[in-house]
């Protein structure tokens, strides 16, 4: 994959999760957050409220090493149910793109969850099951349950 159309995905995405309003969800909520995603795909994930009082954009970048060292870049949209003070359910869809050892990925993908904020520090844990469905390979994927652990970045 050509790294220029790397470097501008990313830029561009920069761009969405920064220049957007600083808008609050909720008053106990946090407005963005940065961790690592642990699974089949892991990386880093980075959320950010952009509507109220529940609409957010996640941004994951995944390394997969054990099978073909595949880089991606997924971008979802998730809208956030608030169950309690603390926990919410979440649930949204995007589209990932990637590639690596001679293959190139693009696949829209679905994503629901569970989230919980730590009250006494600016962590947050997320547990997600994300479904995929491959595109130029014709295959669905049903294998991605993830941990993520973030920073509260506020």
């Amino acid at each position: 994959m050509n790294s220029s159309l790397i470097k501008t995905i990313i830029f561009s995405l920069g761009i969405t999760f920064f220049i957007s309003n600083d808008l609050a969800a909720q008053d106990d909520s946090y407005y963005h957050a940065l961790g690592l995603r642990g699974g089949p795909m892991s990386g880093i994930s980075y959320k950010r409220f952009v509507f109220p009082p529940a609409g957010v954009i996640e941004g994951i970048l995944g390394f997969n090493f054990t099978n073909g060292r595949v880089t991606t870049l997924t971008g979802l949209y998730e809208h956030h149910f608030f169950l309690s003070y603390r926990m919410n359910f979440f649930a949204g869809a995007g589209v990932t793109i990637g590639g690596g050892n001679n293959t190139f990925v693009l696949a829209p993908e679905a994503i629901i969850g569970l989230e919980y904020n730590v009250e006494t520090f600016p962590l947050n844990f997320s547990l997600d099951y994300k479904p995929t469905y491959r595109l130029f390979d014709n295959e669905f994927l049903f294998n991605e349950f993830a941990l993520s652990i973030r920073y509260i970045l506020n």
